[in-house]
């Protein structure tokens, strides 16, 4: 039985392709608690004119920030009209740190996590997040490999 489910999203249309999934496992699981993740890990920036480059930075994390909790908030408005316990969460740490950091101290039963399907050179300079949380995740993980959005 899958009590707390987690599903890290990226803002993307192709991470979206797993709510349907966990709609269907939460009302045949008996769910009681969803939480939406989202990281946003800070910015890092190699300039060497520090005059307003602190100020800047701090503006654009607290930007990008808002703009993932109204992301999130606006998915799990979804999830709350139909009964569900939704929990948001923000984290800095990179993606595949801040799933399995949440997963290790939350009681999570099972993680929804889509795979953007990368391979050769992509997949070896950007890594995968979700093959990072299959294999050191502490809870079951069940990969969504969604259809190609046409943009």
């Amino acid at each position: 039985m899958y009590r707390h489910i987690l599903v890290p999203l990226d803002g993307s249309a192709l991470a979206e392709q797993v709510l349907p999934h966990v709609h269907a496992l939460a009302a045949n699981e008996g769910t009681k608690q969803i939480t939406l993740l989202r990281a946003v890990p800070p910015i890092f920036t190699t300039s060497v004119d520090y005059s307003g480059m602190l100020a800047t930075t701090a503006d654009a994390i607290t930007t990008m920030e808002q703009e993932a909790l109204e992301y999130l908030q606006h998915i799990a408005k979804q999830f709350q009209g139909e009964g569900y316990q939704v929990h948001i969460e923000i984290s800095a740490l990179p993606p595949a740190e801040a799933i399995i950091e949440y997963a290790e101290n939350h009681d999570v039963d099972l993680i929804v996590i889509a795979t953007h399907g990368r391979s050769g050179l992509s997949r070896w300079v950007f890594g995968s997040v979700t093959q990072k949380v299959v294999q050191v995740a502490p809870t079951p993980v069940l990969v969504i490999r969604p259809k190609e959005v046409k943009a």
